[in-house]
């Protein structure tokens, strides 16, 4: 896995080349071997998609990122996209469209799709990457956003699942009516700890399922794609979210994990790192969707822990925050594995 260190871009126009240069710039090591498959000039900004083999070199991996920027100027961030198959030719010729649905993860409620939310300002960032997946982490004006774009680890042969993929985003938007901002990280209603209330990171990732309260069900775009190839947002994190209940084909919000006593380490003592697993919902009796183990995330963890801080590191992991949350319970540590 390569891993970037932290860099800064100015804004995210060069977010986007930023990663580029990054993941592109060593074809000799893995994770900087990405290649660009086609580069568009969409209405809001440039756009990129990337291609790499999976960890086995005969698999076929493409994410997208468009530097999209609001009208304003101000405000913007990079969309993003996972695709199962992707022709590089132009789409006049008969190419993949970057916002294509055939092969790419779906568009939520009023056509949103995924979005690390920043200001057009300068950021810093951390980039990992393997030849499966990119992840990325943003800290812009103190708020941490994310994406991790890619595969997840199989447990499984690749035959029993193909497309072991995940388009998971801290934002949505429909370029621009409904859009999670940088700065929206507040609460609503009080629902301090659901997992399905506004921007969160990858161990709390918003997963947008119907019916879900009065505010979740934009962010339907974060989904990942299920053994039989469908892209679905019929999953949840664990252990950091559970299932509050199901109705009917639809399940209701999930509840982080807080209840009891907060974790506490004592100084010097060892630090716990958790791991993630994603777990596919959809229960129709079929083989290609009954609930499973879907995989976890490369290089992601939970850290719950009374001596999280931003920044930190844990045997050679970084711990972030939950945007701007930072209980006992709100960081991940991202590393190399």
């Amino acid at each position: 896995m390569a891993f970037s260190g932290k860099m800064t871009a100015a804004n995210h126009a060069d977010l986007l080349a930023t990663i580029t240069a990054f993941i592109t710039g060593d074809p000799a090591v893995p994770g900087r071997d990405w290649t660009v498959a086609r580069q568009d000039a969409l209405e809001w900004g440039p756009a990129t998609v990337f291609r790499n083999t999976g960890l086995a070199g005969s698999e076929e991996v493409h994410v997208g990122l468009y530097a999209a920027t609001h009208g304003d100027g101000v405000r913007g961030g990079l969309v993003c996209k996972v695709y199962k198959r992707f022709d590089p030719a132009s789409p006049a010729d008969g190419g993949t469209a970057f916002f294509d649905t055939v092969y790419g993860n779906g568009n939520g409620s009023k056509d949103t799709v995924s979005l690390l939310p920043c200001w057009n300002a300068g950021v810093n960032l951390w980039v990992w990457s393997n030849k499966a997946r990119v992840f990325v982490v943003v800290d812009c004006n103190g708020l941490y956003g994310n994406a991790y774009l890619g595969q997840l680890r199989r447990f499984c042969l690749p035959s029993e699942n193909p497309w072991p993929l995940a388009c998971l985003t801290d934002g949505y938007t429909n370029f621009w009516t409904n859009t999670s901002w940088h700065d929206s990280a507040q609460t609503k209603d009080g629902t301090t700890y659901k997992a399905d209330v506004d921007r969160r990171s990858l161990p709390f990732v918003r997963r947008g399922c119907y019916p879900v309260g009065n505010y979740s069900y934009y962010q339907a775009c974060h989904q990942v794609c299920r053994p039989d190839g469908v892209w679905t947002s019929h999953f949840v994190m664990c252990p950091t979210a559970s299932l509050l209940s199901r109705l009917t084909i639809n399940e209701t919000d999930a509840q982080i994990d807080t209840l009891g006593t907060a974790l506490v380490t004592p100084e010097g003592g060892k630090r716990c790192l958790l791991p993630l697993y994603v777990m596919l919902l959809e229960a129709d009796g079929s083989a290609a969707t009954s609930p499973c183990l879907l995989g976890e995330p490369y290089g992601v963890r939970w850290a719950p822990d009374s001596l999280a801080a931003t920044g930190s590191d844990v045997d050679g992991f970084i711990l972030f925050p939950d945007v701007n949350r930072t209980e006992w319970h709100s960081f991940m540590a991202v590393g190399d594995e």
